[in-house]
């Protein structure tokens, strides 16, 4: 197995290698110049490209950011001059995380319970509802979907906040910065997660469902009052709570736009894994369907769900991205996107590497365990 994680490291550093120079080179095509923005003389213009190293060949320029990208510096703001790219993404990547990891985790989840049981249960109202809606989130454009999701739900009902990161009233004089809120948020709702993965973890052997299900539903609500009341004692909950309220709809946008693709791969593979000789064979063992339904259909049904997983990706975190736009959720997206409208180089390049990074490490997490669930796959020299 390491040698295999080792195999997809290598791969993994390769194909980052000539992702990095591609995005170079498609931006480095576009008719860029930031030196115009200013109204200066032609000596001045002069100076402020050799300043910003614009003067220098193609390949120099190259050469200079692959090496600082190595050493993990992606150099210094054109707009934000001269702050470094790594301090304007590390000020904003919290905020881009926030909102894709849960959306995103809470999509897959849900969507491959969801095909997983109306797969099983196949014909009804909750099939053909569940279909219909799915497909209807998954082909919608993401502005228009959070334009109909922010009119409906914060312009006409007025149920939840809309537009802004926060509100100006809720945080005048708040004794801690919006980052540093997003950072415990982010830290909160990992521990969250690791902590339902080791209540499911430590719950599975519990033969009786019901039993079970009570246990897992009362260690997931201490985990949510222990969250809660740790946040009420630090003295910060209700800046917290502004924050969550904001999140909700963009979130909500980024979750169905994930929720819909996962939920009908999941079906379709259940149904093609369900005519398999085997589920036949299960059942005339006598296996308790619930058995058969999770421990062989669904563990080769998700297979297929993991490498559709792994194509999406990074339209999901680019959709965000765009999302994050709309409900002027200023992180990453709004950096990029002035980035783009005032030509700063350097960060465009960054984000884009980071986003490269992010995807990346997550095909690699994806394919350990593709291959740790698929027994077909082997590892060199028998491993």
């Amino acid at each position: 197995m390491a040698r295999f994680v080792l195999r997809r490291l290598v791969r993994g550093a390769v194909a980052l290698l000539l992702f990095q120079t591609l995005i170079f080179a498609l931006v480095q095509a576009l008719p860029y110049d930031f030196s115009a923005f200013f109204i200066v003389s032609p000596s001045l213009r002069a100076f402020i490209r050799e300043e910003l190293g614009l003067d220098r060949p193609l390949w120099e320029q190259y050469a200079r950011w692959m090496w600082g990208f190595v050493r993990l510096d992606l150099g210094r703001s054109f707009l934000y001059w001269p702050a470094p790219v790594s301090r304007v993404i590390l000020s904003r990547l919290p905020r881009t995380l926030l909102l894709f990891l849960p959306a995103a985790v809470l999509a897959y989840l849900f969507g491959i319970w969801l095909g997983k049981e109306i797969a099983w249960r196949r014909g009804g109202m909750l099939e053909v509802g569940a279909s219909l809606f799915s497909v209807a989130a998954y082909t919608s454009f993401a502005p228009w979907l959070g334009f109909v999701l922010l009119n409906v739900f914060g312009w006409y009902l007025r149920w939840l906040p809309y537009q802004r990161l926060v509100n100006p009233n809720v945080w005048f004089n708040a004794p801690v910065t919006v980052d540093r809120v997003l950072i415990g948020l982010l830290g909160t709702g990992g521990g969250l997660f690791a902590g339902g993965l080791g209540l499911w973890w430590a719950t599975r052997r519990i033969t009786d469902p019901l039993l079970r299900r009570a246990a897992r539903i009362g260690g997931l609500t201490a985990l949510g009052v222990a969250a809660w009341m740790g946040w009420n004692a630090s003295g910060i909950g209700p800046l917290a709570a502004d924050v969550l309220a904001h999140l909700v709809l963009p979130l909500g946008t980024v979750f169905l736009l994930s929720f819909g693709e996962t939920m009908m791969t999941m079906r379709a593979a259940m149904l093609d894994s369900l005519r398999e000789d085997y589920v036949l064979t299960a059942r005339a063992k006598g296996l308790p369907g619930r058995v058969i339904r999770d421990r062989h259909v669904a563990r080769n049904a998700i297979l297929p769900v993991l490498a559709r997983l792994a194509l999406s990706l990074p339209f999901v975190l680019v959709g965000s991205l765009v999302v994050e736009r709309v409900f002027m959720w200023h992180a990453m997206g709004q950096a990029l996107f002035d980035a783009i409208e005032f030509q700063d180089i350097p960060v465009i390049l960054g984000i884009l590497s980071v986003v490269g990074v992010l995807v990346l490490l997550a095909h690699i997490v994806l394919d350990v365990l593709y291959a740790w669930l698929d027994p077909r796959v082997r590892y060199p020299r028998g491993e």
